[in-house]
């Protein structure tokens, strides 16, 4: 059984957004919103290693009891593969393709302490772009793509629950702290483009880039 972190949000909020600990609260929904996975189905998934060509997946990625999965980079690190010109990961890049209808990753994650500008959880097209692209700057803060107001603070150095979900259908993009909606956006794509998932480090700012998962599930309409 998933093990699911929460917080308490009190009933009676004022107009706006209220910061509760560390998450970003909506006031609109904080006291009534359903379960991030309500009318989802789940299912299962396998994955495949991405980690810098010239080293091997021990040297970035190990699968600890849990299972816990463990996901590191250095600066400087090659990317995934020759001739790429992309940045340096490990990253656990989801098996299942999908399109046309709502998909939901959730996870337990913890963030190691330093690690700045790296890329933790994506909902990536096959043909490029994402619509959601979670990252951590500036001592845990966890934005969405380039946006610059953090859908939570301080989170790195403890476990926090983490849920991304996407709709191709009508672009609709939500994202879940803590089993709190902290974000609901557009994303616009045709309905037909292909998605996968992908969770890890991505890119890094810091010395070294290194998050944790756990109770990694996958649900779908």
């Amino acid at each position: 059984m998933a093990h699911k972190l929460r917080i308490i949000v009190p009933v009676t909020l004022a107009a706006g957004a209220i910061a509760l600990g560390c998450v970003v609260v909506q006031q609109a929904t904080a006291s009534t919103q359903a379960a991030p996975t309500a009318g989802l189905t789940q299912y299962q998934d396998t994955y495949k290693v991405q980690f810098p060509y010239n080293l091997s997946q021990a040297d970035r990625f190990s699968v600890t009891a849990g299972p816990e999965y463990n996901a590191w980079i250095d600066k400087g690190d090659k990317p995934f593969k020759k001739g790429s010109s992309t940045g340096p990961r490990t990253e656990m890049r989801w098996a299942t393709n999908w399109s046309e209808t709502e998909h939901q990753w959730s996870a337990d994650v913890f963030v190691e302490p330093g690690t700045d500008g790296a890329a933790i959880m994506q909902v990536k097209g096959d043909t490029g772009g994402e619509a959601i692209y979670i990252n951590v700057h500036s001592n845990g803060n966890v934005y969405n793509s380039v946006n610059k107001t953090p859908l939570a603070t301080n989170m790195s150095g403890k476990w926090f629950h983490l849920n991304s979900d996407f709709n191709p259908a009508n672009g609709t993009v939500r994202v879940w702290i803590n089993n709190n909606l902290v974000l609901t956006t557009h994303y616009s794509a045709p309905a037909s483009k292909v998605w996968y998932f992908k969770n890890g480090v991505y890119n890094t700012n810091s010395a070294k880039s290194e998050a944790h998962f756990k109770n990694v599930t996958f649900w779908r309409k």
